[in-house]
C-alpha cells in the first residue's frame, strides 16, 4: 500500500461513525436533496468488464458527460478483485474507448478507440489507401507490465469493428471494412465535407440506424503481428466475416458470416473456422440458426453459441447450443461456397398471397441439413442474452433473462442450471467475465447505479463506488406487484414511488412508463429518468406486458402478429389495480414510453381518454409507411407479412386505427435520422391531430438517431416534457431548483 493510500485509510477509519460512537459523539445524517437534471453531469456509468487470465484485475469501461464540450466519453479503468485499492484510471482521452481484452499472457490489454491518430502512424493497406477524414475506431493496445501509452496497432480506413489474441499473445485477429478502389472512391465523394455525393442505393437492408444509409463494403479478417505492426489479409470475397475468436490452442481462427448470397433477406449468421494460415476451412453450423457470441471450450474442442431455432421468428426465445470440432465438415473454398448448402434460398415475395398472406410471406433459405448441436438448459424459462464464457469441460457460464432480471446463470452440458446473481429482486448483471475461478460482474443496482462486483464463495464484493454524490440525494423505492387481466393472466409490474410515499396513506399523480421492445421488460434498477420522476413526486408503474422477454416463450408469443390490445389491456388493468387502492389520484394519470414504449402511448391514447396528458418518444404511427422506411423489414414480413398483401393486419396493429378516438393532449418527439422508427412516423402523428384540433407539440433532435446522445439533449428532453405533464395538471415545475446546489 503506497504512504498515501495508508494515511487517507487511517483517516476514514478516524472520522468512520463507530468511532465517533466510541468517543460518545453522534454523527447528524446529512441533509438529501432531491435528484435534479443538473445530476445527469455527476452520473458516471460502466460497462464492458474483462478479467485478466489470473482473475486479479479488471478492466471496464467508464462513462462520463462533459458539460463543456456537450458530450460524453468512454475510457478505460482496472481495479484489482481483491478491492484492496481503489480503482485506477487508465485513459484519459476525450474519446470513446471499447471492448477491452487481456492477452493470454495477462501483459497487455487491447482494446478499440476512436482516439486521434498515433503520431507518424501511417494507413496499414498499402501507399495508395488513404485514411478517412471521419473520426476511426482503431485497435490499441496498453503495456500493463511495463506502464506507457497505449499504442496504436492498426490504422484501417474504415477501423475496426471487433478482434481477438492468438493464445501466444504476439498477434490479433481483426475484423474491418475493406473497400475496393472502386468502392473507396465512392466512400470519398459520399464523405466530401463541401459536396457529398450521391447516395447509391443497391441493397434490400439500405439503412440502419445509427449507421444511416448501408453501402456494399463487406468485412474482413486480418492477423497484425503486435510488435511490427503489419497486416495480412486472411479472408475475403463477396460475404461478411465477422466476430473472430482465436482457439485456445492456436489451430482455427472462428468467425460468423452469412453465406447464402441474399444476406439482407434472411438471419443465418452460420460459424465457420479457418487456419491462420489459410490451409484449411471447416463450417461449423449448417444453415439453419443465426449464431452469434460463439466461443471456444478451454480444450479446443467444442463450441458453444447462442441461437434461436426460428432465426427469422423475433418471439423465439434464444438458447445456448454446443457443437463438437469432431461435427466440423470440411469446405474446399471459402470463396466459392456462397449459397452451398440450402434447398432453397428464398427472399423474393412471389405475387398472389392466396388466403395467408403472413405464412406467404416466409420466404427463407431451407437448408439441407441441420446442424449436429446439443442444446443447454432445456429446463430453463428464461431467455440467453449475452457472453459465454467456459467454466472447464462440463459447464458454461452466462447471462440469461429470467422473471424480469438478467442474471448469471451456470448452465450444464448437457443438462442442468444454476442461477448465481442476484440473489434478490433489487438490481441486474449488465456484464461479466470469468478466469482462474474468479468471477467479476457489472450489477446495477437502484439505489447505488451500475458498480463492479466480484464473487467468491458466492459472496457478492463490491469493488466501485463510481457515484458517491448518490448518498446525498432522495431516491424512490421499488416495489413489484401482481394482478390479473381481463383474460385471467397474472401480470408483473413495477412501481417507483416518490420518496417519502406511503401506500395505503398517501396520493400521487402517476406516470405510466411503458418499455421498449416490445420484447423487453422493466427491472429494479437505477435509472436517472424514472428516479428524476419519482423525486418531482409521481408514482411511476412500469408494466411488464404480455410481449416481454423473460417470463417464458409463450408468455413473450401472444402479441405475435397481433400488437396492441394485450399489451394495452395489460397496461391499464395495472393503472386499475393502483386506482382501486386509493393509490394514485385518478384525475391525475399520465403516459409516457420511448420507441415501443412511445407506440404503446400512440395506441393508448387511442382507446382510452383516462390520461390527462401523454407523452410519446420515438415511436410509430403507420406500419405500412413504416415499411421500407425503417430498418426491421425482415421483423415486418415474419410478423404480420408484407403490406401490399396484407393492408387490414397493417391497419389493425397501428396505433393509426384509433384516430378518430384521440382526444388526449399528446408531446411528440423524435430524432431527425433515427432509421427504427423513422420521423416521418412522428410527423404523421402530429398533422393528424393538428387537423383534428388535438394539443400536440412535436420536437425533433438533430442529428439524433434511435436514441440521445448529448447531455444537454438529454436534459432538454426531461425539461420539455416536465412542463408539459405540467401545463395538464402535473406537477408544477416554476419553483424546482435543478442546478443540484
Amino acid at each position: 500500500m503506497l504512504p498515501q493510500q495508508k494515511i487517507s485509510q487511517e483517516i476514514r477509519s478516524w472520522l468512520s461513525p463507530e468511532r465517533f460512537s466510541e468517543m460518545g459523539c453522534t454523527m447528524t445524517e446529512p441533509t438529501r436533496l432531491p435528484l435534479v437534471l443538473a445530476d445527469i453531469y455527476r452520473t458516471h456509468s460502466i460497462s464492458q468488464i474483462a478479467l485478466s487470465p489470473d482473475g486479479k484485475m479488471a478492466a471496464y469501461i467508464e462513462s462520463e458527460a462533459f458539460k463543456t464540450h456537450d458530450q460524453y466519453i468512454d475510457n478505460l479503468w482496472m481495479v484489482q478483485t481483491p478491492g484492496e485499492h481503489p480503482p485506477h484510471r487508465l485513459t484519459r482521452q476525450k474519446c470513446h474507448d471499447s471492448h477491452p481484452l487481456w492477452s493470454p499472457n495477462g501483459r497487455y490489454l487491447a482494446f478499440l478507440s476512436d482516439r486521434p491518430v498515433e503520431f507518424g502512424l501511417e494507413p496499414d493497406k498499402g501507399p495508395e489507401a488513404e485514411a478517412s477524414d471521419e473520426k476511426t475506431t482503431q485497435l490499441w493496445v496498453l503495456d500493463i507490465g511495463f506502464g506507457g501509452e497505449p499504442h496504436q496497432l492498426t490504422n484501417r480506413p474504415e477501423g475496426v469493428q471487433d478482434f481477438s489474441w492468438s493464445p501466444d499473445s504476439l498477434q490479433l485477429v481483426i475484423e474491418s471494412r475493406d473497400p475496393s478502389p472502386k468502392e473507396a472512391a465512392y466512400l470519398k465523394a459520399r464523405r466530401n465535407p463541401k459536396e457529398p455525393g450521391a447516395i447509391v442505393i443497391d441493397r434490400v437492408q439500405h439503412k440502419a440506424d445509427g449507421s444511416g444509409y448501408l453501402d456494399d463494403v463487406k468485412s474482413h479478417l486480418f492477423i497484425v503481428d503486435r510488435e511490427s505492426l503489419t497486416t495480412t489479409p486472411l479472408t475475403e470475397g463477396p460475404a461478411n466475416e465477422t466476430h473472430p475468436v482465436w482457439s485456445p490452442d492456436g489451430r482455427w481462427i472462428l468467425f460468423s458470416s452469412n453465406r447464402t448470397g441474399d444476406a439482407d433477406n434472411n438471419r443465418r449468421e452460420d460459424l465457420w473456422l479457418i487456419r491462420p494460415d489459410r490451409t484449411a476451412v471447416n463450417r461449423v453450423t449448417r444453415g439453419d440458426v443465426d449464431a452469434h457470441l460463439a466461443q471456444f471450450s478451454s480444450d479446443s474442442r467444442h463450441i458453444a453459441f447462442i441461437a434461436s431455432s426460428l432465426p427469422e421468428n423475433s418471439y423465439v426465445l434464444d438458447q445456448i447450443m454446443v457443437v463438437s470440432m469432431a461435427d466440423t465438415v470440411p469446405v474446399s473454398d471459402l470463396t466459392t461456397c456462397i449459397g452451398v448448402g440450402w434447398r432453397e434460398i428464398g427472399g423474393i415475395v412471389p405475387d398472389s398471397p392466396g388466403t395467408d398472406p403472413i405464412a406467404h410471406a416466409h420466404r427463407y433459405p431451407i437448408p439441407i441439413e441441420r446442424t449436429p448441436a446439443t442444446l443447454l438448459g432445456q429446463d430453463f424459462t428464461g431467455t440467453v442474452s449475452g457472453r459465454l464464457v467456459w467454466e472447464g469441460p462440463h459447464h458454461i457460464l452466462a447471462l440469461a433473462h429470467h422473471q424480469a432480471q438478467q442474471k448469471l446463470v451456470r448452465f450444464g452440458l448437457p443438462e442442468g442450471h444454476e442461477i448465481l446473481a442476484p440473489n434478490d429482486r433489487n438490481g441486474t448483471i449488465d456484464s461479466f467475465d470469468a478466469a482462474s475461478a474468479n468471477i467479476v460482474m457489472i450489477q446495477n443496482r437502484p439505489d447505488d447505479s451500475r458498480q463492479v462486483y466480484s464473487m467468491s464463495d458466492g459472496a457478492m464484493h463490491c469493488l466501485t463506488r463510481i457515484n458517491p454524490w448518490l448518498t446525498n440525494r432522495t431516491l424512490g423505492k421499488y416495489r413489484w406487484i401482481q394482478y390479473p387481466n381481463h383474460d385471467g393472466d397474472t401480470i408483473e409490474g413495477l412501481l417507483l414511488m416518490p420518496p417519502g410515499y406511503q401506500p395505503d396513506q398517501d396520493r400521487a399523480p402517476l406516470l405510466v412508463n411503458i418499455h421498449g421492445g416490445p420484447m423487453w421488460y422493466d427491472t429494479a434498477q437505477f435509472e436517472f429518468d424514472t428516479q428524476y420522476w419519482a423525486n418531482r413526486g409521481y408514482l411511476v408503474l412500469m408494466v411488464n406486458y404480455r410481449g416481454s422477454i423473460s417470463y417464458g416463450e409463450k408468455f413473450c408469443q401472444s402479441i405475435q402478429s397481433d400488437w396492441g390490445p394485450r399489451e394495452h389491456d395489460d397496461v391499464m388493468c395495472g393503472v386499475d389495480y393502483l386506482v382501486e387502492r386509493d393509490w394514485v389520484d385518478p384525475d391525475r394519470l399520465y403516459c409516457t414510453g420511448f420507441s415501443q414504449g412511445g407506440i404503446m402511448t400512440n395506441w393508448a391514447i387511442g382507446h382510452t381518454d383516462r390520461f390527462r396528458a401523454a407523452v410519446s418518444e420515438h415511436g410509430m404511427w403507420d406500419y405500412s409507411s413504416a415499411f421500407g422506411t425503417d430498418d426491421c423489414h425482415l421483423w415486418w414480413q415474419d410478423d404480420i407479412g408484407v403490406p401490399w398483401q396484407n393492408p387490414e393486419t397493417y391497419y389493425r396493429m397501428s396505433p393509426l386505427n384509433g384516430l378518430a378516438s384521440i382526444s388526449t393532449p399528446l408531446l411528440i418527439t423524435a430524432g431527425e435520422h433515427d432509421w427504427r422508427c423513422p420521423l416521418n412516423q412522428a410527423e404523421e402523428l402530429y398533422m393528424a391531430l393538428k387537423k383534428r384540433g388535438v394539443p400536440t407539440q412535436l420536437i425533433i433532435y438533430p442529428g439524433e438517431h434511435h436514441g440521445i446522445s448529448r447531455p444537454a439533449r438529454a436534459i432538454d428532453r426531461l425539461e420539455r416534457i416536465d412542463r408539459w405533464l405540467a401545463a395538464y395538471g402535473g406537477q408544477p415545475v416554476d419553483a424546482v431548483d435543478q442546478t443540484g446546489s
